[in-house]
């Protein structure tokens, strides 16, 4: 029987099967709607996400001026999303930061250098703070798996 070649580090990154991640796609209110303009890093660490066999689930938000508004609605648009799309968790750079307004005390909300200025944020709803640990700890596995510039952590 011929020896098999291990090709291991040419078959696709399964870890992330059967997540479902969310992130702004567009923003959505008074009757019109704007399609957020992504940095390529940001569409760079999707593609890292989505490599790993994590769903993405692009969404419609609504604006941060409409949901910061003070009413006795309690929508959260972190909760909204999570249990409209049965998500694991969300992302956003640091340029549209779509879910830091909706993010509360007992939110997990971490974040990883982008390069520059620039972070990637994961969020998720106030039960699944281990599930989001531990994407950001898979997220960075991947970064050195595809030996990319480190990352930092954030404040």
């Amino acid at each position: 029987v011929p020896l098999v070649l291990n090709n291991s580090t040419f078959t696709a990154v399964q870890t992330l099967a059967g997540w479902r991640i969310g992130y702004a796609q567009r923003y959505v209110g008074a009757g019109e709607s704007g399609a957020i303009d992504h940095s390529e890093a940001f569409l760079q660490a999707l593609n890292t996400l989505r490599s790993a066999s994590a769903v993405l689930v692009p969404l419609g938000l609504n604006r941060s001026e409409e949901i910061n508004q003070f009413t006795l609605n309690t929508r959260n648009e972190i909760d909204v999303c999570v249990s409209e799309h049965r998500l694991d968790a969300l992302v956003s750079e640091s340029q549209s930061a779509a879910f830091h307004g909706a993010c509360r005390s007992g939110y997990p909300a971490l974040c990883e250098s982008l390069g520059g200025e620039a972070k990637l944020w994961f969020y998720g709803a106030p039960w699944a703070g281990d599930r989001v640990m531990a994407l950001v700890q898979v997220y960075r596995q991947l970064l050195q798996q595809a030996e990319l510039l480190p990352t930092t952590e954030c404040d």
